[in-house]
């Protein structure tokens, strides 16, 4: 089955049109059968009489005088046998040519063209044969009346169908159109009236299974934001106490603050990689001033490429998270020199960091996107370059690994309006 007759719309139209055709087709064939053999026979005999009773006529009189009186009554005659043409004729004369060879017996009927169009010829055994024209006459208006009748009654179903077909179709496309919206938990306005009873009941359980996505999203960040006060209060305690001792080895107090600082950024990437970042509002962003932002708290000296401004709709925190976590990746795993280029790429801005480091292979690039995936030497949670992909997802984006000529690691991180 084709694109076009994949939709529950389009299937529902098919099955009605075949239906019609088929109703059509059988109407046509019983109507004619059942509706037209009784006036047909009795049509028959009646021009089986007229013919006995013009040849009675014919043998009292003169020929000439019997083609007058035909003549003068309106019918067409002719002394010469007519053409038949069995092709082209209506149903009708067809149906009374094929019947007539059984009720009229050795008598001859041929379908042909009369002066009046379509006719049937009668042929009389008369001194001089003559053959006697009846044509369809009234009979084409009423084809026609049932034929239209027919269009008309067809074309009303249709329209019937077609509009509670789509009456069910509709809440379903906003439905399937919302449902991304409520997988993640979001705030989705359905309108539910006029729709079917099994569409509502559907919506129904999906806002409710929304609605549950939202209440354990609140309660994970609620409790994110228990363990970071509760942890972080006894590190800076600590902290503060370790600046107090007097006499500490300056090598193992610098030991102690690394690590310090470092379960302190631990925490914050947790935090940050449950968070997500999807209850933040979108607003215009200068894509090029939040690089410039992120790059004012670098550890090292970057070549940049970067337009004046660079617009976009998007998640300002976001955005401004996830360019920070790849300058940092860049540094901690990476050598000098260290790039960041920016610049529009059709419909997206493209975002190129690049350094001089090992790189990584193509399999390790790709492992290294999952969460929790890094090198335990090099320090970190490996949620960073995990929190950069579902940003870019979150702007309809992407992030890519590539190895970077000569050595080195290239980090393409495409994004488009929210």
């Amino acid at each position: 089955m084709n694109r076009s007759a994949r939709g529950v719309f389009a299937q529902l139209a098919l099955v009605i049109v075949l239906v019609l055709a088929g109703t059509a087709a059988l109407a046509v064939l019983l109507g004619r059968e059942l509706t037209s053999r009784p006036p047909t026979v009795q049509l028959l005999h009646s021009l089986d009489a007229f013919a006995e009773s013009v040849e009675a006529l014919d043998r009292a009189q003169p020929t000439a005088r019997t083609l007058e009186l035909l003549r003068r009554n309106g019918l067409e005659v002719r002394t010469e046998p007519p053409v038949a043409e069995p092709d082209g004729f209506s149903p009708w004369f067809s149906l009374i040519e094929g019947r007539a060879r059984r009720v009229l017996g050795d008598r001859q009927v041929v379908a042909g063209r009369s002066s009046q169009g379509d006719a049937l010829w009668l042929k009389l055994d008369t001194t001089q044969p003559l053959w006697v024209a009846f044509a369809q006459g009234a009979r084409v208006g009423a084809r026609q009346f049932s034929v239209l009748l027919l269009a008309g009654c067809a074309l009303l179903v249709w329209l019937a169908a077609a509009y509670f077909a789509r009456r069910l179709t509709q809440p379903l496309k906003q439905l399937a159109a919302a449902a991304p919206a409520l997988v993640r938990g979001e705030e989705v306005g359905l309108a539910s009236s006029g729709a079917p009873r099994e569409v509502r009941e559907l919506q129904s359980v999906l806002l409710r299974a929304s609605g549950e996505v939202r209440e354990a999203a609140a309660e994970r960040n609620l409790m994110l934001a228990g363990i970071s006060h509760d942890l972080r209060t006894p590190l800076t305690r600590v902290q503060f106490a370790l600046e107090m001792l007097p006499g500490t080895d300056p090598g193992l107090r610098a030991g102690m603050e690394r690590d310090i600082h470092e379960i302190d950024v631990i925490l914050s990437q947790f935090i940050a990689y449950a968070r997500d970042g999807r209850d933040e509002a979108v607003e215009t962003v200068d894509l090029a001033a939040t690089c410039r932002n992120a790059l004012a708290a670098a550890a090292f000296d970057w070549d940049t490429d970067i337009p004046p401004q660079a617009p976009m709709r998007g998640r300002p925190m976001a955005l401004l998270r996830a360019i920070e976590n790849l300058l940092g990746n860049a540094e901690r795993h990476g050598e000098p020199t260290f790039a960041l280029g920016l610049a529009r790429t059709g419909d997206a801005w493209r975002l190129e960091i690049a350094d001089q480091g090992p790189g990584l292979s193509a399999d390790a690039a790709r492992r290294a996107r999952q969460p929790f995936v890094h090198d335990g030497s090099a320090g970190g949670t490996g949620l960073g370059l995990a929190i950069v992909e579902r940003i870019a997802r979150q702007h309809h984006g992407e992030l890519q690994l590539h190895a970077n000529a000569p050595r080195g690691l290239r980090a393409i991180l495409l994004l488009r309006d929210a």
